[in-house]
């Protein structure tokens, strides 16, 4: 691990409602930390405690859930301009999963109590930042829940519904597309590929829904 040359962020609700110019600015004043890290090296262990989180600047980073036989389970894909490990930042408590870089990335850090506290330094949009932080964690908090609920369900069929309708309420319309493709559909929703097609296609059949890639038309 090493630090990397000072380099703009990407762009990330972070900096919702902030002018490009003051984001090095407000960062400065928060001593944020922007570090390089080379291909499958581990930026945080399950188990410690942290009060930085992560904003991932350039390449991808990996969430994995490690079992006691050392095996390791895939849980997320951070892709740039998307934060990591903010909760329990925030919480103070223990890392259930660890991070590694999938390939070549850099992290700008920043430190959870400096944010959250004032601080004179910081420049004018401090609070405007840490709104945007506490909408990003709400916005997660919401997207968990939800995923729980359909998750809950019995039969992958319920499953399949319970997202699909929740997201026809959501838009407004029993005609909508979805942010997911299939093998996504399949991650979120904890599935084989195959036999979430196999589902699909019979509910096509029964007509109970007809798509095309990621647009669905509920019946």
């Amino acid at each position: 691990m090493e630090k990397a040359k000072t380099a703009a962020p990407p762009p990330s609700p972070l900096f919702a409602s902030i002018p490009p110019e003051e984001v090095p600015v407000l960062l400065a004043g928060l001593q944020a930390e922007r570090r390089s890290y080379q291909k499958g090296e581990i930026l945080l262990h399950a188990g410690e405690t942290t009060g930085r989180f992560g904003l991932a600047a350039a390449g991808t980073l990996q969430i994995v859930k490690e079992d006691m036989d050392g095996s390791a389970t895939l849980l997320a894909q951070i892709r740039p301009g998307e934060l990591f490990a903010e909760a329990f930042a925030a919480a103070g408590l223990p890392l259930s999963v660890s991070v590694r870089a999938e390939e070549e990335a850099a992290v700008l850090w920043l430190d959870y109590r400096r944010l959250t506290s004032p601080c004179r330094d910081a420049g004018p949009f401090h609070a405007v930042l840490t709104g945007n932080l506490l909408r990003i964690l709400s916005r997660k908090n919401i997207f968990l829940t939800g995923r729980i609920e359909h998750l809950s369900r019995r039969t992958l069929r319920e499953k399949v519904l319970s997202y699909l309708s929740e997201e026809a309420v959501r838009q407004g319309s029993r005609s909508f597309a979805i942010p997911l493709d299939r093998q996504g559909l399949a991650d979120y929703l904890a599935a084989d590929r195959s036999a979430l097609s196999a589902v699909l296609g019979r509910l096509r059949r029964e007509g109970v829904l007809t798509f095309r890639k990621n647009e669905f038309t509920l019946r």
